[in-house]
């Protein structure tokens, strides 16, 4: 239900782009992108880093004929579709282990700073899922500690310069810091980081320049956003890793499958929306785990009786207070909260959770539900570790302040 969950997201995502404006061949878009790239170890010594990847997309452009605030607000912006294969199975493992290439389906939005003559730069991000048919296997595969589920998430930044060479073509050079995880949906989890280079092509039937003379926010009225979410997600808590893998030396009998416990929040926004493009505020959150009692039980096998009696209580309740900031274009919202939790969790000896937390994600806003949101966000500690991704449901309530 989870996964079905995430790829219906992904759909509503893929509808908004379809028809969001009006296709014609003036807005039409599409392109290859090359890259040859490098993987940071993270815990495990490899032998090569270097690796290949292939982007092709699809996409539809702002032009400075269409009559939108939030195109002109942007500098006539781009975004759509992608798909991208990454040939990390070129990388050389240590040993029998060894990796699987990416696949994956991302949304992407690239939005222009510099236009002048046929010079164009930009930056983009990326979001999307991934699937990698090689996975860890403490047997057969113990060095593959990337992948441990079918679907992951695909996250990237990226920074586009492209050279007109003809009417309707660009070439170009790129550069895209990726990201791979689960989530922690699965275990092991450690993410997985990469940094690329590479050339591109791309196909463009008009190639207008974009005006800016125009002031936006002579028509945006200033207002202060309240929101009301409710959210939940699913996790592995590192002491079933702990018990069921670390502490067990024979191979075969190291689990390769650990269950995922629920998580849920509640949260409480006060956004302040200064721009058609951004709101700043703060949030309040309560967390629910309910998996407490997997922790204690672990901490006990693993560390014994005594040191779990003296060590902190278990509590599956706790509250965090965090920064919000929110980009916005047309029913799109791009979320990110810096927090840190009121007081400690109390989650034992587990590790599982730290002082602080950072959330990111998308929120899609339906017009026709009445203010209604849904959303796909990833909730992480010391900027590192991913806790779990959630899906929510919120609604916005709008308070003008000034026009």
């Amino acid at each position: 239900m989870k996964k079905l969950s995430v790829i219906a997201f992904a759909s509503i995502f893929t509808l908004e782009v379809v028809v969001a404006q009006r296709i014609d061949m003036q807005h039409v878009t599409a392109g290859i992108r090359s890259y040859g790239g490098y993987m940071f170890s993270n815990r495990v010594e490899l032998e090569t880093h270097g690796y290949s990847s292939l982007d092709l997309y699809a996409g539809l452009r702002t032009l400075p004929s269409d009559d939108d605030i939030y195109a002109l607000s942007y500098g006539y912006p781009e975004y759509g579709i992608g798909t991208c294969v990454c040939l990390s199975s070129m990388i050389d493992v240590p040993g029998e282990s060894y990796f699987g290439n990416y696949y994956s389906m991302y949304g992407y939005f690239n939005r222009p700073f510099i236009r002048k003559g046929r010079f164009t730069a930009a930056y983009g991000i990326e979001m999307g899922m991934a699937y990698n048919p090689v996975r860890y296997d403490p047997v057969y595969n113990p060095l593959n500690l990337y992948v441990s589920s079918v679907l992951m998430v695909h996250a990237a930044l990226s920074f586009h310069s492209d050279w007109r060479i003809g009417d309707n073509m660009t070439a170009g050079l790129s550069v895209r810091a990726k990201h791979y995880s689960n989530g922690r949906t699965a275990l092991p989890n450690l993410g997985l980081n990469m940094l690329e280079a590479g050339v591109s092509l791309r196909y463009a039937p008009s190639n207008s320049e974009a005006r800016r003379s125009m002031k936006v926010e002579e028509s945006f009225d200033k207002r202060v956003n309240f929101h009301i979410a409710a959210a939940g997600g699913a996790h592995c808590t590192k002491s079933d890793w702990t018990r069921f893998n670390v502490r067990e030396m024979a191979p075969g009998h190291k689990s390769t499958v650990f269950k995922a416990y629920p998580r849920f929040s509640i949260s409480a926004d006060m956004l302040y929306r200064y721009s058609i493009k951004a709101a700043s505020g703060i949030s309040l959150e309560m967390f629910y785990s309910p998996d407490v009692d997997i922790l204690e039980r672990n901490d006990r096998y693993v560390y014994g009786d005594m040191e779990v009696d003296s060590a902190p209580t278990y509590s599956p309740v706790s509250a965090g207070v965090a920064l919000a900031q929110e980009f916005y274009y047309r029913n799109f919202g791009l979320f990110f909260t810096l927090g840190a939790y009121l007081s400690e969790p109390a989650m034992g000896l587990s590790d599982d959770v730290s002082w602080n937390y950072q959330k990111a994600g998308l929120r899609y806003y339906i017009p026709s539900w009445n203010n209604l949101y849904i959303g796909l966000g990833m909730k992480a500690n010391d900027f590192r570790e991913s806790e779990y991704i959630e899906l929510s449901i919120g609604v916005e309530i709008v308070v003008i302040s000034r026009h």
